[in-house]
């Protein structure tokens, strides 16, 4: 499955998980992406790999593909967007002044 189609990844999730829980039987999923970063933030995966991650630098990231197929097939505004990316943030923000305080 390709990492890169946020659809395909929710949808085969979801159907893993209730396949797992109908059967009651472990499910593989055979996902392919890539690290923009490599294993760790300070990891510097050019140095081992200097080919592939000439590939990898120029590859869109996930969010920016999903953004546009979400305006492209499913006609959400930018406005839209918008408004989805604050409520994420204040969501993580409250989370986080919450996560101080236990």
């Amino acid at each position: 499955m390709n990492a890169d189609s946020i659809e395909d990844v929710s949808k085969t999730f979801r159907f893993a998980a209730e396949y797992r829980q109908k059967f009651m039987k472990d499910v593989v999923i055979d996902l392919i992406g890539y690290r923009k970063m490599g294993h760790n933030e300070l990891d510097q995966p050019a140095f081992t790999q200097p080919l592939m991650y000439n590939i990898v630098k120029k590859m869109k990231p996930v969010r920016d593909l999903y953004r546009e197929q979400c305006i492209n097939e499913f006609g959400v505004s930018e406005a839209e967007l918008a408004a989805i990316d604050a409520f994420a943030k204040q969501n993580l923000e409250e989370a986080y002044v919450k996560s101080k305080t236990l």
